[in-house]
């Protein structure tokens, strides 16, 4: 029986018409010459379908415990059709980067069908160019972004040519398509059971767990960074409703590890910063920018680097955004501090947590609290809450992929906006690229595009403030026009105060700096 962690069925009890849980990556490819959209839709599909076996969620259905007791099941299901699951979408004309950005907010408004397999490939056409693309969906009940990666190159190839596929084992098609009542009501006694069990035995862990807490919360070297603060509510942090916005860039990602280099912080840190100047711009320009600082909800995969299997594993870590701070130098070192005190949160707490929650009842209890917490208007209350916005950064392929013997172009992320956070912000690396997407709530964030365009100017801050240079056009993968055009910016402040900001993640800032500029002048000459 291949029972849901609590984790994986959280965010199925999560779910509801407003706040769908399914994210999703795209991938713009080269089109093979001389071929109509709907015969790539067909090659597309036959490559589907002869690597059915290698994703475990591509002909799994959900089967639910009887009275709610505990997590559902995955069975095999015995009406699956390909037809339901790769679905060919005509971008309006002339397939810009504006239709096809209103194509994947469409798409991802609507919910999947529970009772077919969670997950859809809609093959879009009519891309400038020629070109089309993948908006590859699945229920996050299904996989993490890790995880997802690998799933995304089960249906890629490695080479132009293609990739050669194993032939499916006899166990892909023996699996049950039903589980019995009986079975699934003693799976639930025996999950139920072995939780109770599994708690009292690490009863010694959580005491060494809160005596680590407790020496970090009184440590001032250390401390509990974001995670002790409460983050000043803003427009982003209200309900959601069914409409989304969604925006697309690129980031060149030798430059953003230069900046890491360069500042001894990380790439993650440098995207953190890069997010936290749009936040800045956009919410400065409104007016509604708050005093004190906004806070990041950054997912932490806990995985083995090893381990691809088809679940969550990650938790969730606070990160000041640093947003009260207008030199963005030393917003980034504050950011690389905050983000240094989450991982250590993260690292003592890791020992006791646990993903895979079982109480008796806990399915239905979750789903009635979504549903109240939307219906009630709760979370337009404007009350303080434990971060503003989910900023995600997922390792994607360092090679290039291809597909129907095109080159994929792009690896963009869509993510999900929740009740509370109506905006995500996601990046996946591919290749030399970092490709971002910009996820909202239409009503919140009605003009995702010019978030994007607040986001590339901040990053242009960075680049120009750090490394001395004028930002590079972040390459965009396909043809697709996007507006580089500059906003105005705000004053930089001095670069000799920004270099001293104490802590590890600003030592020597001005030594790296000076040695970079010296680089690129003995090159230049």
């Amino acid at each position: 029986m291949y029972k849901l962690a609590g984790l994986d069925a959280a965010f199925l009890y999560s779910e509801t018409e407003r706040s769908p849980q399914h994210i999703a990556s795209i991938q713009v490819v080269e089109a093979p010459d001389g071929q109509s959209p709907a015969e790539l839709v067909a090659r597309f599909k036959a490559t589907v379908a002869e690597r059915l076996h290698l994703v475990p969620y591509f002909t799994n259905r959900l089967q639910f415990t009887p009275f709610n007791l505990d997590h559902p099941v995955w069975v095999r299901d015995p009406d699956f059709d390909l037809d339901n699951h790769v679905i060919e979408y005509p971008v309006a004309a002339p397939g810009g980067r504006a239709e096809f950005e209103s194509a994947i907010a469409s798409l991802h408004a609507t919910r999947l069908d529970r009772s077919r397999p969670l997950w859809q490939i809609w093959v879009l056409t009519g891309l400038e160019g020629g070109r089309i693309a993948f908006y590859n969906r699945v229920h996050h009940a299904c996989l993490d972004g890790v995880s997802g990666q690998a799933a995304v190159q089960a249906v890629l190839d490695a080479a132009r040519e293609g990739s050669p596929v194993a032939a499916p084992g006899a166990e892909f098609t023996s699996r049950p398509c039903a589980e019995s009542v009986g079975n699934l009501l003693l799976g639930a006694i025996q999950n139920l059971t072995r939780y109770q069990v599994r708690q009292a035995t690490r009863l010694l862990e959580h005491v060494d767990t809160g005596v680590r807490l407790l020496q970090r919360s009184i440590d001032p070297g250390k401390g509990l960074g974001a995670a002790a603060e409460l983050a000043p509510p803003t427009r982003f942090n209200r309900s959601v409703l069914n409409a989304r916005s969604y925006a697309t860039g690129e980031l060149p990602l030798a430059e953003v590890k230069a900046i890491g280099k360069v500042t001894g912080t990380t790439l993650n840190d440098v995207f953190l910063a890069t997010c936290s100047g749009a936040l800045r711009r956009y919410l400065g320009r409104l007016g509604e920018l708050p005093a004190s600082s906004l806070i990041a909800g950054c997912p932490v995969s806990l995985r083995r680097p090893e381990d691809k299997s088809p679940n969550n594993q990650v938790t969730m870590m606070q990160v000041s955004f640093a947003t009260d701070e207008a030199d963005p130098v030393k917003r980034l070192l504050k950011i690389a501090r905050s983000s240094a005190q989450g991982k250590g949160l993260v690292a003592d707490l890791a020992s006791s947590y646990d993903a895979d929650v079982a109480l008796p009842g806990l399915p239905g209890l979750a789903s009635g609290a979504a549903r109240f917490a939307e219906g009630s208007g709760l979370v337009d209350a404007q009350l303080a809450v434990p971060f503003n916005m989910v900023v995600s950064n997922v390792p994607g392929p360092r090679d290039p992929m291809y597909s129907l013997g095109g080159r994929v172009l792009t690896h963009y992320p869509v993510s999900i906006p929740a009740h509370g956070q109506a905006v995500n912000v996601t990046v996946q690396s591919y290749h030399d690229q970092m490709f971002f997407g910009v996820t909202g709530c239409a009503r919140a964030l009605p003009d995702a595009q010019r978030f994007r365009d607040d986001m590339l100017a901040a990053y242009a801050e960075l680049v120009e403030g750090i490394l001395g240079l004028a930002a590079s056009s972040a390459a965009v993968g396909s043809a697709l026009p996007i507006s580089l055009a500059r906003r105005e910016r705000a004053p930089l402040g001095s670069r000799a105060e920004a270099t001293q900001v104490p802590g590890a993640a600003g030592a020597g800032l001005a030594d790296r700096r000076g040695g970079a500029a010296v680089a690129r002048n003995a090159e230049a000459a």
